[in-house]
């Protein structure tokens, strides 16, 4: 039976490259020679790409991406943990799509790790994202907050069931 997908092999090799590159993307839009950082120029690459993406229909994605990458975006000069007018920008109302993408990579970004049957340090992130919420809160960004305080939550969570499913072990002679 013929296959009605005819990808030719560039296509193939585009499509690769384009995801090794999105997932590979660590420089915010904005980052300037000597790490410094651009909130206008942020600003202006989004508005940029928010066009783009929405005439091509890949809106959505592009906005979860933008997330995602926002994670390495630089502290502000005014001592925010992350540059404001990106604290902005993630708090907006039609955020929720960048929000979501910034609360995936915080949380893939951990990386392999082992579990600790005490769920201590599932607690002491959650405590760093309580603390970095309160921050985004008492700065005005409240919808980001409470991303971060689901994070927080989430790690809550993964502590409980670490310290269950220890427990569950022992329970049962597993070692």
């Amino acid at each position: 039976m013929k296959s009605r997908c005819n990808t030719s092999e560039s296509q193939k090799s585009i499509a690769t490259n384009a995801w090794t590159l999105l997932h590979e993307w660590k420089t915010p839009p904005g980052t300037q020679p000597g790490n410094t950082f651009s909130g206008e120029r942020f600003r202006e690459w989004l508005d940029k790409v928010k066009e783009s993406c929405a005439e091509s229909g890949h809106l959505e994605v592009a906005l979860t991406h933008v997330g995602q990458v926002s994670i390495y975006c630089p502290a502000d000069s005014h001592g925010l943990w992350i540059d404001n007018s990106v604290a902005e920008t993630l708090n907006a109302k039609d955020a929720d799509h960048m929000r979501l993408g910034f609360r995936l990579e915080l949380f893939n970004s951990r990386g392999f790790h082992r579990i600790d049957p005490t769920g201590k340090p599932e607690r002491e992130l959650a405590e760093q994202y309580r603390q970095k919420a309160e921050d985004i809160e008492n700065a005005g960004y409240q919808r980001f907050a409470a991303t971060l305080r689901d994070l927080a939550e989430d790690y809550d969570r993964e502590a409980d069931r670490n310290i269950a499913d220890h427990n569950d072990e022992q329970d049962y002679g597993i070692d």
